[in-house]
């Protein structure tokens, strides 16, 4: 799971917000769909937090319209560490990543 942090420049408006691995996420206009979160070892001298994000534009529907097509805008490993190395390009929004989560693991089945 990548924990990401968006803003809305013209509102200046921020949020945190959990992404799991291979669901998409909306944040008013954009959509984030994370393909891969990972942490290097925390041993490492230098650890690495990094995600392959793809983010698409998909502007809401309005009623009795038909919703206009959405299009990719991003698609690339964000890094925690050095966010502006690949970062979200957007008139209106800028997004990063903060970290990576494991999810919580299930609790084994006991049979009895």
């Amino acid at each position: 799971m990548a924990i990401i942090q968006a803003l809305d420049k013209v509102t200046t408006e921020t949020m945190r917000f959990e992404a799991p691995v291979g669901q998409p996420i909306r944040y008013k206009t954009l959509i984030f769909t994370v393909r891969a979160c990972e942490t290097s070892a925390a041993d490492e001298i230098a650890p690495v937090t990094a995600a392959y994000v793809v983010v698409d534009t998909q502007p809401k529907a309005v009623s009795g319209r038909i919703a206009p097509a959405g299009r990719q805008i991003y698609k690339g490993w964000m890094y925690a560490n050095a966010p502006g190395v690949h970062p979200l390009e957007h008139p209106v929004y800028d997004a990063w990543l903060i970290a990576c989560k494991a999810s919580s693991p299930e609790a084994p089945v006991v049979k009895r």
